[in-house]
Formats: C-alpha cells, structure tokens, sequence
C-alpha cells in the first residue's frame, strides 16, 4: 500500500496531511498525483467521495512558485463545490504558506473578490459565470496559468456552462496543464477533451456506479395529490437520521419545507434563489443536528460534503440518470450504509427509473406505503370512471351507483340533474362504447 511519501508530494504538505487525519492516499490519489506531478493532461472518472479533489489540489500546490499571479484555475459547477476546495486547499496550505487561493462565485461581493485577487492571487477556484465576468472586467488574467481544472464537468455541462468553460480556456495558455474529472464519460465530455487537451491519460477508479450500486434503492407509487403525505409517512417510518430530500424546482423546494414543517419535523430549505450568507447559514445548521431534513434542488446541493447522511429521498424522479447518481452517492460513504427512495405517480415514472435501474446496473426495488392506515399501490390503475366526465363528485356517485336520472333524447344523450344550493343544474354527458350489437350511446 503507498504512502503519501511515495508519490512526490513536498513534506510540507505531507504534515499537514497527517495532522487533518489523513491516514494514507486513496485509490484515486495514489494513481493521479504521479501522473500530474508529470506535468501530463488527465481525465479522472470517479464518483463522489472517492477523494479526488486532494488528487488535484497536492499536484497544483507542488508546482505554485509563490509568484504575485494567478498560477491555477479551478473551475467548479456551484458555488458550494467552489467552498468545500477552498477550504481543502487552507487545510493543506496552513497559515504560513505563501500560497494564496482566492474563490469566485456569483451572489458574493464582487469587489471583495476584486480586492482578492489584486492582493496577490496564486490559485482560482470559480464558477464558470463569475470567472467569465473577471475576465470581461479585466480584474482577473490568466495569461500566466499552467494548471486548469475542470470538476465535475459533466455537471457544468448539464449546467449550460460550456461556452462559457470553452471562453475561459481561450484565456489560458496552449501550453497548460489540463485536469478534468468527472462521474461520467458523455459525448461532450469526448469533444472537450480532443479540444482542449494534450493527449491526456484516462484513468477510472472503480466500476461505473459502483457508488449507488451499494445502496440500498427502493420506489413507491402514490397518487400526485398524496405526494406530501407519503413523503411525511416514509420520514416517519425510516429510522432517524440526518436526510437529503430532492425536488426538481425551487418552488417545490419551499412548499415541501412548509407541509413538513407543519408536520413537525426540523426541515431546511435550500435553493439558488437564497443568498450566499443565507445558504452557508442553512449548511451549519443541518451539520449541527444529527436528524435534521434538507429539502434540496439538484444545482444547491452540488458540493454538498457531509459524510453521515443515511437515506436520499427523491420527492421529484430526477430529470436523468447523472442527477440520480449525484442524487443516491450523497448516501452510503466512506464505507457506511445508505438508502434512495423515489415517489413516483404515474406509469411512465416508473419506466423512466427502470431504465436509470438498468443504465447504472443497480437494484431498485418497488416498496408499499401506508397512508391513513391504507396501504398505497402504484400498480393498480386508476378507476377511469368519471375521470373524462367534467361533472360534480356527487353526480358521479350517482352514475356509479345507478340512481342518475336518465332522459331520452334525439340524439341519445342522458340529462343527469344533480341538485345544488343555486337550484338544479343540467349537464350533457356523451360518451360512445363498442359492443356486440353496434354502437350504444348511454
């Protein structure tokens, strides 16, 4: 097994390796560092916690000359992914390096960062829009860069990001260094390598979704209407522990929060519309409490580096297989155990996630909820009666049960009267059935 001796990292760093309790290097770290202490391009397949971002930030910190510019970019898809690298990089730099690293985001003060970068800035660790307005401000050059990064650049894809990643790198050298790690290896991913990188080595760690494929996954059928309500039953039947629920808009983010709240559970909200100080506010509270609930989008929670979360729960079916396995890896960590549940309302629901089953070879299992003492089933299809009949509740009741009062007509349609406060209302229903002997209009 190797030690962080073995791979060319400066003793200075490896203390303070030691002191953060850092044992010996990954899988990861032990097969990139030698690679980029090479000086070579890298494209690094890994899922989350497989401690990729040391993997990176030791090589860039081996080579920083200590000069007054920017010698590394580090592009990352959300604001708190661009937090959590800057805080490993000051816990490997301590307080007397001489290597200053510098974060740009958007929704942070913009001069402040300014005034960052004009102290004297050796590395950038950004997202794509906020670097790009640097550059356009002139307020930030990369003329002198020799290692860029690019995290999570599936993400940044997904994102919309590739024009302006592709703006950023137009900046740069020719003759860099480039770093891209990834989840997974999609036909953008393919064209932005041959574009930008120098004959890069390849390397995988681990078999694709080995990740999720270790969590336990499971799904339930509930009516759209009942959605919260068995979000609330699951929450009250898993064990306790610190959860991840995830929704597709920000909308439904905060409506979520208010039905749980309601209910009694200590549920935060986090979302992109929220202010930098609001959301790094929402992120030490739910690190604070063991049981606490974060209702989350798929953006908001990139970055995310809590290691004790015991069950994901997606409340909305995500919209492709990368933001399910984003979703399921926040569980199951460093060795621990994990569970997914997905609620899901309608049939083709259900076949878009046996094809993410089957894209990620992983098993997902159909499970039953128990709402009001009744148990849920997805599988049984839903009563069609009166479903295209635009009539009161009670005046379906009375079709059902054979007591609506039924009038002939030329061209042989019922008159069903149904009495309200206002009087009584008629409404035409019309609907055509085959049978044995021809068409029947009832």
């Amino acid at each position: 097994m190797k030690k962080f001796e073995d791979l060319g990292i400066h003793p200075q760093f490896i203390r303070s390796l030691y002191e953060q309790g850092f044992d010996a290097p990954t899988e990861i770290q032990a097969r990139a560092i030698p690679i980029l202490n090479q000086g070579k391009d890298l494209v690094g397949l890994s899922q989350t916690g497989t401690g990729k971002t040391l993997a990176f930030i030791l090589p860039i910190l081996n080579k920083i000359k200590k000069e007054n510019y920017v010698e590394a970019l580090v592009l990352c898809p959300t604001r708190e992914l661009v937090e959590q690298i800057l805080l490993e990089f000051k816990k490997i730099l301590g307080k007397n390096s001489g290597i200053r690293a510098v974060a740009v985001f958007g929704g942070s003060d913009i001069q402040r960062q300014i005034y960052a970068i004009k102290r004297g800035a050796n590395i950038i660790i950004g997202t794509p829009g906020r670097v790009l307005d640097h550059i356009s401000r002139k307020t930030l050059k990369l003329g002198l860069v020799h290692t860029v990064v690019l995290d999570e650049a599936d993400e940044m894809l997904n994102m919309g990001f590739r024009g302006d990643i592709e703006k950023i790198l137009n900046n740069t050298p020719r003759e860099r260094q480039t770093i891209m790690f990834s989840a997974t290896m999609s036909n953008e991913i393919l064209s932005l390598t041959k574009k930008y990188m120098r004959s890069p080595e390849k390397l995988q760690i681990g078999t694709p979704n080995a990740t999720i494929s270790s969590i336990k996954q499971s799904y339930f059928i509930c009516p759209k209407d009942k959605k919260k309500r068995a979000l609330h039953a699951l929450l009250t039947e898993l064990p306790r522990g610190r959860t991840i629920v995830f929704c597709n808009t920000k909308k439904m983010v905060d409506s979520v929060q208010v039905y749980l709240r309601k209910m009694g559970f200590m549920a935060l909200a986090l979302h992109g519309d929220m202010p930098q100080n609001v959301r790094r506010k929402v992120m030490n509270e739910y690190k604070s409490e063991p049981n606490n609930i974060l209702i989350t989008t798929d953006v908001a929670a990139r970055g995310i580096d809590v290691k004790d979360i015991i069950s994901v729960i997606n409340f909305d079916l995500p919209q492709n297989n990368e933001y399910y396995i984003h979703r399921v890896g926040r569980t199951g960590r460093a060795g621990h155990s994990g569970n997914a549940y997905t609620l899901l309302n309608t049939p083709e629901q259900v076949k878009d996630l046996q094809e993410i089953e089957k894209k990620t070879k992983s098993k997902i299992t159909l499970s039953n909820l128990t709402l009001n003492g009744n148990i849920e089933k997805i599988n049984e299809k839903p009563k069609k009666i009166g479903k295209k009949l635009n009539i009161k509740s009670r005046e379906k009741r009375a079709i059902i049960a054979g007591r609506a009062q039924r009038t002939n007509s030329r061209n042989g349609a019922i008159n069903v009267r149904g009495n309200s406060k206002q009087g009584t209302k008629k409404h035409t229903i019309r609907q055509t059935h085959k049978s044995k002997i021809g068409k029947i209009y009832y």
